[in-house]
């Protein structure tokens, strides 16, 4: 794995994570271009908070700061289709996770839409063509429109284990990991009706987890981790499988110096960003690097790095 040093995008947001910057770190500042926008969760000691920035270093803001609740989201973050909006998943009154969306614009407040006290819900994902939000709750993968309307269960599967669903970009078809739990999860495919349980990566040697559907729909990547014995350094890598193709391929190569956790396609899918953790390192930081293997550096440092760690990203 080449690891580059710290761009000039990467040393911006610092700058903006730190202060320095004031006028990118208002909330709707700047324009979006063809790079489109992350969105991130940052961890600091117990809290949570919830970022949207971009490349050029151009945009950069906290959302759901100054209203009750704030955005503290824990499992999971998504940007909508026209990058307007985050879904997110974030305890209610300290308890069970909810799925919340909020207003890119820091204008208001998260905004409750699942409502269900009993039930714990992570890993949204906003479909492409924006009438969905898929999620992982009990078990199963669902589905909600963005208003909390039409709540209903894809999988409904009593006896397994689903997480981390990624909508294919026309919206028939969810990949997700199958029993993340155990010591060989797989990723698979389901058509949104629930129809068609498809592996596209099944490998006896290896946990699969994290899928995320390329733009174009022609390929999904995911973190793979070698299923090894007890004692051997972990090694955690972002895969590609081609859906046309059947080939597959490891594009981070790292061998266990940084963990590569949770992949998010960039716009023109070009890049891979992930959550990349140096080996023996307690936090993480926003990494990226091209699908075809090369430039992987890191995307997004935080400007506290004895005490902050970046834990998700989605980019749009």
């Amino acid at each position: 794995m080449l690891i580059v040093r710290l761009g000039a995008t990467a040393i911006a947001l610092v700058l903006m994570l730190a202060g320095g910057l004031c006028p990118g770190s208002q909330p709707g500042a700047g324009g979006i271009t063809t790079s489109g926008l992350f969105v991130y969760i940052v961890r600091q000691a117990a809290s949570t908070s919830l970022w949207v920035g971009n490349q050029e270093g151009s945009i950069l803001s906290q959302l759901g700061v100054g209203f009750s609740p704030p955005a503290t989201p824990t499992d999971g973050a998504t940007l909508s289709p026209d990058r307007e909006r985050v879904a997110f998943a974030m305890p209610t009154q300290g308890r069970l996770n909810d799925i919340y969306v909020i207003n890119r614009d820091g204008q208001s407040g998260p905004v409750n839409i699942t409502n269900t006290p009993t039930v714990d819900e992570a890993d949204p994902d906003w479909s492409r063509e924006g009438s969905s939000i898929a999620y992982a709750a009990e078990g199963d993968i669902w589905s909600i429109r963005p208003d909390g309307s039409g709540r209903r269960n894809i999988t409904e599967t009593p006896d397994l284990i689903e997480a981390n669903p990624s909508w294919s970009p026309d919206g028939s078809q969810v990949a997700y990991t199958l029993n993340p739990d155990l010591p060989n999860s797989d990723v698979e495919t389901i058509g949104q009706s629930g129809e068609g349980r498809t592996p596209i990566a099944a490998d006896a040697d290896l946990d699969e987890f994290a899928p995320s559907w390329s733009p174009t729909g022609s390929r999904v990547a995911f973190s793979g981790r070698p299923i090894v014995e007890e004692g051997t350094n972990e090694v955690v890598d972002v895969y590609l499988v081609d859906l046309d193709a059947g080939s597959r391929r490891n594009v981070t190569n790292a061998k266990g110096d940084v963990l590569c956790v949770g992949p998010a396609w960039s716009p023109d899918e070009s890049t891979i960003a992930f959550r990349g953790t140096r080996r023996g390192a307690a936090r993480s930081d926003i990494w990226s690097v091209r699908s075809s293997g090369t430039g992987a550096g890191v995307l997004v440092q935080l400007p506290n790095p004895s005490n902050q760690s970046a834990i998700h990203v989605d980019w749009r």
